[in-house]
């Protein structure tokens, strides 16, 4: 695959005009998805696809366009050329791009990195291991590539394998516990573990269900349910641009106005080899970028637009500002010994339909999913009923978070529109104090 881009690269950087640069972003993956349904496999598929970004730059002027290739360069090449002949057409066209900024240093880098991922041996392994329950999910696992080249003569190519199993478990009545694998690699032990979490909570799912009036309570937010949060906190919470013109939900952070606990690291870490070390205009990433350190708001992260609109460095973000591979560093809450830690009150596994109720106080509001539960004394007693929670990110990471947990867990975004993403999170679980509930 590597070397059909080069040869298409090549094809079209030979076609330019002297005023001309031209930018590619190569998109490509060979993804095995496997759907189960009541623990047996009821579809299984592989998509090969490969899209290009073409870019092209010519007096100060910008145009792009899209295509899907088929990856034999005898059927390709036509389609490619008539389109750098739109581009050239339609960019004089076009008024100048005021923070036109693109990489002119020469900085290549190839890594190939295979983990030899067999879905065939994963479907074994989570069909032994569920074959006791009604297993709903879906595993999608192999390849995806991202290259970069430009006429400038740099070449980027990130090659690497992952995995992504989202499953549910449901009891005879309907009722739901959702769960999620991801890595790059196998193991056993792992998914054996967050399996056997998952068929715990089942087995009082069906219990009567615990009616939870609204009012303060101690929660434990998994890895999933602090997830969904910060998504929410990474919509401009980490942008250079939007903490500039407030609208941040961090921007009181950013001006040093609020904090969060101690206990509280959150950066943005590459190094797990998921999401790529170059910008899609050839800036080469850091492989870490400590976003808050111990509480206290470091660095934005800052694209090369801002950079030029505002003066400032960058640190190669994407345009849009947020974390690829955010990372919140682990806590001292015991992971295998949370319902005793928690004590009394709620286990939450899931959140959803999260919005901002006061974004500019970084207020957050939501629904409870799939088995959340109420604990007594350390015990899983039963289901509550769907609740909606609203609470300020300042009281989940700062005056009322309890501890974090020893162990972090990934999660890749499972999103596959139009391609499998590469974002992920390594995030721990999190228990908090007096976390509102409203109705």
């Amino acid at each position: 695959m590597q070397d059909y881009f080069k040869k298409i690269s090549d094809l079209l950087f030979n076609a330019l005009e002297n005023s001309e640069i031209l930018i590619l972003n190569f998109d490509a993956e060979e993804t095995d998805f496997v759907r189960y349904n009541k623990s047996k496999i009821r579809q299984a598929g592989k998509v090969h696809q490969i899209s290009l970004d073409i870019n092209l730059i010519k007096k100060g002027k910008t145009l792009r366009s899209s295509l899907r290739l088929s990856s034999e360069y005898d059927k390709d090449k036509t389609l490619l050329v008539r389109a750098l002949f739109f581009l050239r057409r339609e960019v004089n066209e076009l008024p100048k791009d005021p923070y036109l900024i693109y990489e002119k240093n020469i900085n290549s880098s190839n890594l190939i990195d295979d983990q030899g991922l067999n879905a065939q041996d994963m479907s074994s392994r989570i069909l032994d291991i569920s074959s006791r329950h009604d297993m709903v999910g879906i595993l999608s696992s192999g390849k995806i590539v991202k290259g970069f080249a430009n006429s400038l003569g740099q070449f980027n190519w990130h090659e690497s394998d992952s995995f992504n199993f989202d499953w549910s478990l449901y009891d005879d009545n309907g009722k739901a516990v959702k769960q999620n694998y991801a890595d790059r690699k196998w193991n056993q032990d792992t998914f054996t573990r967050l399996y056997a979490e998952s068929a715990e909570q089942l087995s009082v799912i069906s219990n009567e269900e615990q009616k939870v009036k609204p009012g303060s309570y101690r929660v434990y937010l998994s890895p999933s349910a602090l997830n969904e949060i910060i998504d929410m906190m990474s919509w401009g919470g980490f942008s250079y641009k939007a903490n500039k013109i407030g609208s941040s939900p961090l921007h009181l952070m950013a001006k040093g106005d609020r904090e969060f606990d101690k206990s509280v690291s959150f950066s943005e870490d590459l190094s797990n080899g998921i999401s790529p070390k170059f910008h899609s205009d050839g800036f080469i990433k850091p492989d870490n970028t400590e976003l808050i350190t111990e509480g206290k708001y470091q660095k934005s992260l800052v694209s090369p637009r801002s950079a030029l609109e505002y003066s400032v460095k960058h640190n190669a973000a994407e345009d849009y500002e947020s974390p690829v591979s955010i990372k919140l560093e682990a806590g001292k809450i015991n992971s295998k010994k949370i319902l005793e830690n928690l004590g009394t009150g709620i286990y939450l596994n899931n959140l959803w339909y999260l919005n901002f109720s006061d974004r500019n106080n970084a207020r957050v509001t939501g629904l409870t999913r799939f088995g959340c539960f109420y604990v007594k004394d350390g015990e899983l007693i039963g289901p509550i009923n769907t609740m909606r929670f609203d609470e300020t990110m300042y009281n989940i990471f700062g005056t009322k978070l309890a501890g974090l947990t020893n162990e972090q867990q990934l999660l890749m975004d499972t999103s596959t529109y139009e391609q499998r993403s590469v974002h992920s999170s390594t995030i721990p679980g999190a228990v908090v104090e007096d976390f509102r509930l409203t109705l």
